[in-house]
């Protein structure tokens, strides 16, 4: 589901070195990945494969040291595919009712230095793999287990373990409606993640499959989150300029968590998916 220009640059390299990567069928957009074994090394904390060979008894950590010691002979790097930086978002509509790309889009430019994105599993996951992430801006995402719900928790330890960063959680109304309630703990601790709930009625991957009554949730108000738990903010985003505007307020509101029910269409869906669907689409 990634960029063509990024696949294309690691998949024709005369040497890739995988450490500490398990190669799921998640990580590997469903073993779309062609990563030539003869042209691989593949270090874990099970096994260390090189080329078709495979050694058993070799420790990560010595593997590592050793590689460390090597005198590598550095060499000119060809061309490396590099997206350009968003830093502003133009409406062209205020009115029109916002779409998984544009609200991608737009939160590239709310990205800065001091934020963890934190991305739950399904289109959140998805749509922020073309998320610029700059810097040292971290990224989280549960895509080795793809556990539902993750996001709203993870946010939790994150700001914790660095206070410095504010989390952007972006999660599903389908996983919120698992974990969501942890917003409590985040009023708890004081803590501030803006959380936008990608609000599609649903479990909106799974419509892109099969669609059925199996995929609807019962309607929340997400919204009214703050009365529940009497902290934070929240509003209903349904247009562009409803979005930006939130957007800017939450950048500022920095007292408890601000919470955006992103109000989406029922099959919409980020490009990362529909790069995924048609590349699926090809190999059946």
């Amino acid at each position: 589901m990634g960029r063509d220009d990024v696949r294309q640059y690691v998949e024709r390299s005369d040497c890739v070195i995988l450490l500490g990567a398990f190669m799921t069928d998640i990580n590997l957009g469903i073993y779309t990945a062609r990563l030539d074994p003869a042209r691989s090394i593949y270090a874990t904390s099970e096994k260390l494969s090189i080329r078709y060979h495979t050694y058993e008894d070799v420790r990560f950590k010595d593997f590592m040291r050793g590689l460390l010691k090597l005198r590598l002979r550095r060499r000119a790097l060809g061309r490396i595919p590099h997206p350009t930086p968003v830093n502003s978002f133009a409406l062209r509509n205020g009115k029109a009712r916002v779409t998984v790309k544009r609200l991608f889009e737009r939160l590239n430019a709310f990205l800065s230095d001091n934020t963890v994105v934190v991305a739950d599993v399904g289109d959140a996951l998805f749509g922020a793999a073309d998320l610029f992430i700059r810097h040292r801006t971290e990224f989280l995402g549960p895509a080795y287990y793809a556990s539902m719900g993750f996001a709203v928790p993870a946010s939790v330890g994150a700001q914790l373990a660095n206070p410095k960063l504010r989390p952007l959680v972006l999660v599903g109304d389908g996983a919120f409606q698992m974990t969501g309630m942890e917003l409590a703990t985040v009023a708890r601790y004081r803590l501030n993640p803006v959380v936008v709930v990608l609000n599609n009625s649903g479990y909106g991957t799974e419509r892109q499959m099969q669609d059925g009554p199996y995929n609807d949730l019962w309607p929340w108000n997400y919204s009214r989150m703050p009365d529940i738990l009497g902290a934070g903010r929240g509003l209903v985003v349904e247009t562009e300029e409803e979005l930006d505007r939130a957007l800017i307020e939450a950048e500022h509101w920095k007292e408890s968590f601000y919470l955006l029910d992103v109000r989406l269409g029922r099959l919409d869906r980020s490009p990362a998916l529909e790069r995924l669907a048609a590349r699926l689409a090809k190999r059946l």
